[in-house]
């Protein structure tokens, strides 16, 4: 059965916390990295409306992925360093099955342990990585045992976890992770072709599947531009989704570019999605998007709805 819908969301830790946290989160993301002019406009008032989108955005995607009748929901992430550490570091790599844990807890903001766990889908996770590698495509997988060794006590990335605690509700889920991190990467058109092969993967199973997307867009959380948001470029993404045309992506990543790291590089995981929705026929609507320089990244909530 072919994916049936889809849905993303932008990562920043602010997302999930409290609106009252959100100057200590601020802090944190942003350490002594100097400020865009712009970010002075988010007062209290401005913050207070984010609030409010926020909570709306998450509320669009829950309704969409809770109205679609899924039996499981594949969630596109990338690790930061929790799930694999320099040892390791798969380019693509499927949970096929058993259960996956992290703990999103940060403990300089003082936030006490919060470990969260998830089932995941055998089945549909089998026949997907099987599928990818007759596709062409070089995978690592891990059956059943779940093994942190970048952060051990943190388990998978907080990308993961905190979205699939706000919208999964009890769906087993299919994780797979995407390298966007570690040099070398793989090209635009690669990343085009993998969402491509795992939306034709998806047809071959019996299951009603939801694709989730977590992480970007555009920002540099904790680096040297933490706090600054290109949201001309989030924008030109955002419409190229929404017109689908995820294709025009495959190029960004041809010429190095500072502005294409840290979060930003995550976009590659909305190439990915994108390219197995439009595959599905699955238009995007963009619901909102809000260059949040307190958030530290361009957050975004989009579904992909036949």
């Amino acid at each position: 059965m072919p994916i049936i819908m889809g849905a993303g969301v932008g990562y920043s830790p602010l997302l999930y916390r409290p609106r009252a946290q959100w100057e200590a989160v601020f802090r944190f993301l942003r350490k002594d990295a100097i400020q865009p002019k712009r970010s002075g406009t988010e007062d209290a008032s401005v913050l207070d409306g984010y609030e409010a989108r926020i909570s709306q955005g998450f509320s669009a995607l829950r309704q969409a992925i809770a109205g679609a009748g899924l039996d499981a929901l594949i969630l596109i992430t990338a690790d930061r360093g929790s799930q694999f550490d320099s040892s390791h570091v798969p380019q693509i790599h499927v949970q096929v099955g058993g259960e996956v844990w992290g703990d999103p807890a940060i403990a300089a903001l003082g936030e006490a342990p919060q470990r969260h766990v998830f089932a995941c889908e055998e089945t549909v996770g089998d026949i997907l990585a099987e599928e990818l590698v007759r596709d062409g495509f070089d995978i690592a997988e891990a059956r059943r045992a779940f093994k942190p060794v970048g952060h051990p006590g943190q388990g998978a990335t907080p990308a993961l976890i905190e979205a699939a605690t706000r919208l999964a509700g009890e769906l087993p889920i299919v994780p797979i992770s995407i390298n966007c991190h570690v040099a070398p990467v793989m090209t635009g058109v690669r990343i085009h072709r993998l969402g491509q092969a795992l939306a034709r993967a998806a047809t071959l199973t019996d299951k009603r599947l939801g694709l989730l997307v977590s992480g970007g867009l555009s920002g540099d959380p904790q680096g040297d531009m933490a706090g600054w948001v290109d949201d001309v470029f989030d924008k030109w993404v955002l419409a190229r989704l929404q017109r689908g045309r995820s294709a025009d992506l495959v190029r960004v990543w041809d010429v190095p570019s500072r502005n294409l790291l840290a979060g930003t590089t995550e976009v590659r995981l909305w190439t990915a999605a994108a390219a197995a929705l439009d595959q599905a026929g699955c238009p995007a609507r963009v619901h909102d998007y809000m260059p949040i320089h307190h958030a530290a990244a361009g957050v975004a909530f989009v579904t992909w709805e036949n």
